[in-house]
Parts: C-alpha cells; structure tokens; sequence
C-alpha cells in the first residue's frame, strides 16, 4: 500500500485492560485516505503496512502516536458564567471555544469550586497505549497526483517565507 490509498476497515481499539474505546464494523466501517491526517500517526502508519482487503492485524500504538502523553497542567479554570452549557457536574465533557483559534475542543470538569469550574483539556486517551485489532476490507489506489497533507504544509511554509509572510509557526 502507498501513501495517499484510500483503504476501508474494520477495527476494535482496546486499552491495556481491555476497555474497548472505539470500533468500526464490516457494516459500518472506518474509511479514510492515508496521509491526510486523518488517523493519528501510529494507526496510519501501521495500516500502511497491510498490503491487501481481507488482511488482519493486531497492533499496538504508545501514547507518543496516539494522543500524546498526559499532561498534569494541560487545565483551565473558567468562571461558570462563561461556560455555555447549562448544569455542568464533576466528570461531564463538554465543547469549549479554545482563546487561541476559537477551535472547539473537548474539556472534562474536573472541580467545581465556588463560581469557578476547573477543566481537564486533556484527551481522554492521552498518555495511554492503545491496541486495535484491524481488517482490511477494502483498499483503493492512490491519485496519482497525490500529495499529503505533510507535503502541503511544507509547500505552504516555503511560499509563506518566499512572499516575506513567514511568521516562524509550524503548519502541522
């Protein structure tokens, strides 16, 4: 297989104690195109190496190809005033507006003290392993034109410091 297939599976994702976090079915299964960054690093380069509809393989992704390890001081405390969610409760994940691009991401409360809330901006998975039982159903070529989302950022960091508009930020 090469980087820009469009490959169609079934999966079952595992953690270490054997908590399934996520599944796709032969009826309902997981399709994507490899190198658009639509699977995180250690799933897509693992499928990478399947060759063929019908292969099965049994994988495990560290946190580091995952979703990165977890971070103690990854929180935010925000005045309940500002949260847009009605009866927010210790362990409910909500959708907060991230100060940086205005971008939702997940938050789970982790305190709620006085008229403040205190969030875990963590994944849920971050800092753990994960292991995925995978078959391939279906595997579909690459464009021959293709170029991966990887390949595109690099090609707009260039432009960007060709045209004097490089501001020193990493697209990817």
């Amino acid at each position: 297989m090469q980087l820009g297939s469009t490959v169609t599976l079934a999966y079952t994702g595992t953690l270490e104690d054997g908590t399934v976090f996520g599944f796709a079915t032969k009826e309902e299964p997981m399709k994507f195109q490899t190198g658009m960054d639509m699977a995180i690093d250690g799933f897509e380069n693992a499928v990478l190496e399947m060759n063929e509809a019908g292969e099965k393989k049994t994988f495990v992704v560290d946190e580091y190809e995952a979703y990165g390890e977890y971070l103690e001081s990854h929180t935010a405390k925000i005045p309940i005033e500002q949260i847009p969610v009605d009866n927010i409760a210790v362990g409910k994940r909500i959708w907060l507006s991230s100060s940086e691009d205005g971008a939702p991401m997940p938050a789970t409360v982790l305190e709620i003290e006085g008229s403040v809330a205190l969030f875990d901006l963590n994944h849920p998975l971050a800092g753990k392993n994960l292991t995925f039982e995978v078959e391939l159903l279906e595997v579909e070529e690459a464009p021959e034109d293709f170029v991966s989302a990887v390949e595109k950022a690099k090609h707009m960091k260039e432009q960007a410091k060709l045209l004097g508009g490089d501001s020193g930020e990493d697209f990817r």
